[in-house]
């Protein structure tokens, strides 16, 4: 009888392990497919950055800002997922409080120039920063 129940649990084991071994195998392929397309968003987020670099946007944001007399950091962060998604974060100084008409005005400084530039449309969000 203790060999019985050994062979048994033995024979369930293998049948356990099979079962896993198929249920793995078809999970796989999903997986290769989303680090395939993060790899495509990678790479597609690394061209946005060379190509921010190579026209200057920064600098070109950063001086149309201050030429229409905002105080901006004078650095910007982007958050980029694809060239359809991009962020644009501009850190403000000296600006008691931030209305919809100043933020429209900055939206529009930083479109004309992206479109300039040939890039998409960025959605800008403006943070106050006091400096004390």
């Amino acid at each position: 009888m203790h060999k019985r129940l050994k062979r048994g649990l033995f024979f369930i084991v293998i049948v356990l392990i099979v079962l896993l071994a198929i249920y793995i195998k078809n999970q796989m392929p999903s997986t290769v497919q989303i680090t395939q397309y993060n790899s495509s968003q990678t790479k597609n987020a690394e061209d946005i950055a060379q190509k921010l670099q190579s026209t200057q946007l920064t600098k070109k944001i950063i001086m149309a800002l201050r030429a229409e007399g905002y105080q901006p950091d004078s650095t910007i962060e982007y958050l980029i997922d694809s060239s359809d998604n991009q962020i644009i974060t501009i850190h403000l100084h000296d600006l008691e409080k931030l209305d919809s008409s100043t933020e429209s005005k900055i939206q529009k400084i930083v479109t004309g120039i992206a479109e300039k530039n040939n890039f998409n449309l960025f959605i800008v969000d403006v943070q106050l920063t006091n400096i004390d």
